[in-house]
C-alpha cells in the first residue's frame, strides 16, 4: 500500500503521539502532507497548533512550545516542517547540540503534546535521533512507487471521482504522466 493511501486514514483523533512523513517521492509526498494538514484540522489562528519551519526556527521556541501546555484543549499538535536534520540531505538547521537537547525531549515527551514531523527525502538511518523515531514513531514513508501501484492507485481514485476511461485512454494518461503521482 502506498504512503499516500495509508496516510488517509489518519484524523485528530487517531493521531499518535508521534508521527513521520518522509520519502524520496517527492509527488507523493508533497500530496501526503497536503492531505494530512487537511485531515487534521490544521488552521495555523488555531491556539492548539503550532507549526515551525525547520528552516528559520529558533530552537529555544520551539522547546518552548513542546513543553508547555495546550491552551483550552486537552492536547495541542506540534508541527514541524522540512526536519532536514534528520535526513540525507547536506542541510542542516539545527547544532549538535540542539539535536541533542530534541533527542532527550523525544525520550521524554509531553503527554500533552503531538508531535508531526515533515522530513522530505531519505531518512539518514545512522544518525542517532533517525533510529529513535523508527522506534517510536508512527512513519509514513513515499517510496518511488512500482508502476502496478501507481496503476491502482490512478484506477482507484477515478472510480472515487466517477472517472470512467474509453479504450486506452487510461493507459495514455499514465504514460503521459510519467508513471508518477505529482
Amino acid at each position: 500500500m502506498l504512503a499516500i493511501e495509508e496516510s488517509q486514514k489518519l484524523s485528530l483523533s487517531n493521531l499518535p503521539s508521534l508521527t513521520l512523513f518522509t520519502g524520496a517521492d517527492q509527488g507523493q509526498y508533497e500530496v501526503m502532507k497536503t492531505q494530512v494538514l487537511k485531515q487534521i484540522g490544521y488552521d495555523s489562528a488555531d491556539l492548539n497548533f503550532a507549526y515551525f519551519d525547520m528552516k528559520e526556527v529558533d530552537y529555544k521556541s520551539l522547546e518552548l512550545e513542546l513543553v508547555s501546555l495546550p491552551f483550552f484543549a486537552d492536547e495541542k499538535i506540534v508541527i514541524l516542517d522540512h526536519f532536514l536534520d534528520i535526513t540525507t540531505a547536506k542541510k542542516r538547521y539545527l547544532s549538535d547540540d540542539e539535536l541533542k537537547a530534541f533527542e532527550e525531549y523525544l525520550e521524554n515527551p509531553s503527554p500533552t503534546s503531538k508531535l508531526v514531523i515533515f522530513a522530505e527525502g531519505k531518512l539518514d538511518s545512522k544518525r542517532r535521533l533517525v533510529k529513535l523515531l523508527k522506534r517510536d514513531a508512527k512513519i509514513f514513508e513515499a517510496l518511488e512507487p512500482k508502476e502496478q501501484e501507481i496503476r491502482a492507485y490512478f484506477q482507484k481514485w477515478a472510480q472515487e471521482q466517477g472517472l470512467t476511461f474509453d479504450g486506452k485512454s487510461f493507459e495514455q494518461l499514465l504514460i503521459k504522466s510519467g508513471f508518477s503521482i505529482q
